[in-house]
Order: structure tokens, then sequence, then C-alpha cells
């Protein structure tokens, strides 16, 4: 079987330092551009995802855009929302400063077991609950492809915990990136994953 995770497009930026309007964020004009994008990439590529059932989504305004998107382009009859595919961050109080921010996350993507203060939940214990969503998933009907909007930092850790070839060193991991509306492959045997592609985004 394959799973399909896919970033959200470029979201729009806003100052707010409440909680709620960062999960609320949309897509820009250009986000909705790439992910048209990427759902004609993904007819071409996987066209067993043509009028499937399901596309899994976190709860995120900008992936559940970006789900309904690629919904309407392969034709899929439901999206479902799935709170283990959001977005992993360190910190909840955006009244501190951009650099106490960025430091939280960093000392949690180079410490996976830590636990921060804010969320109480360590980088490693949320790749734990987003494997074993996917394995639920898998486990209920066993498809053939399982197709995911998620985000860019959740994807990457989780394939930095597979192969620890694709990490950056401790000082570059907070800064490392992987495309807005890229995707990538899993491979899963109903034991263990595999990366199979990372980071697709020759579409964009």
């Amino acid at each position: 079987m394959k799973i399909i995770l896919f970033r959200h497009g470029e979201k729009q930026r806003i100052e707010s330092t409440n909680l709620d309007d960062k999960t609320g964020v949309g897509l820009t004009e250009l986000g909705i551009s790439q992910v048209n994008k990427l759902g004609q990439a993904l007819v071409k590529n996987f066209p067993s995802l043509k009028s499937s059932q399901i596309i899994y989504s976190s709860p995120y305004k900008r992936t559940v855009q970006s789900a309904e998107i690629i919904k309407s382009i392969l034709e899929i009859k439901e999206i479902i929302i799935i709170t283990e595919f959001s977005e992993f961050m360190a910190y909840t109080n955006y009244q501190n400063s951009r650099e106490i921010r960025q430091h939280i996350q960093e000392m949690a993507m180079q410490n996976p077991n830590w636990i921060p203060p804010e969320t109480k939940v360590s980088l490693n214990q949320t790749l734990s609950n987003f494997k074993l969503k996917m394995i639920e998933i898998y486990n209920q009907n066993h498809p053939d492809l399982i197709l995911i909007a998620t985000h860019g930092g959740i994807v990457r850790n989780f394939i930095y915990s597979l192969e620890s070839k694709y990490r950056p060193s401790d000082e570059l991991i907070a800064d490392a990136k992987i495309h807005e509306a890229g995707y990538t492959v899993l491979n899963f045997d109903g034991q263990n994953f595999t990366v199979d592609q990372f980071d697709v985004h020759d579409h964009l």
C-alpha cells in the first residue's frame, strides 16, 4: 500500500497573537494555484485516486481548503478531518517574541523526546500519534492508496524518523522546509513504513 502525504499550498500571513487565528489561516491565490497544479499531477501519476472514497485532512483551514480543491479535481467523495494530522508546534503563546518561539521549536526538533512546557507534547509523541493513525486507517479496510492533506513540518520530521539520511544537522533542522503543495509517498506493508518519494514538487 502507498500513502501520499501532501503539504497545503502557500498560506496567508497574519500578525495575530491568537492561536485560533493561526489555525484558521487560509490559502493565498498562489496557494490555490499550487494545489490545483498538485491535483493535476496526482491525476497523472496516481490515476487510481480518481473517484476514490476519502481524502484525510488536518483540521487547519489551509489543509482543509487544499483537500477541498484536490477532492474536486479527483472527484473524491468525502473529506475526513483527523486531528493527529495537524502540524507539530512546540509553543502556543504567540505573544512571545519570534526569537523565543523559534528557540522553543528548535529545542523540540533537536531533542525529539523533550516535552515543551506550553504544549506538553514532544515531537516523538506527535510522530507516534501520526503513525498510529495511519496504521488505524490502513487496518480499517486495507486500501491500496491513502491520501492525506497535512503540513510540511509533520511530513519531514516523520521522514527523518524513518530514514536518517534525509535529516539535516541540528543547526539546520528548524529552518528546513519542504515545498508548498509538494507531496511525499510512503510504502506500508502492514508493519513497516519506507520512503518511496520525498518532497516531489516538479509540477509546481
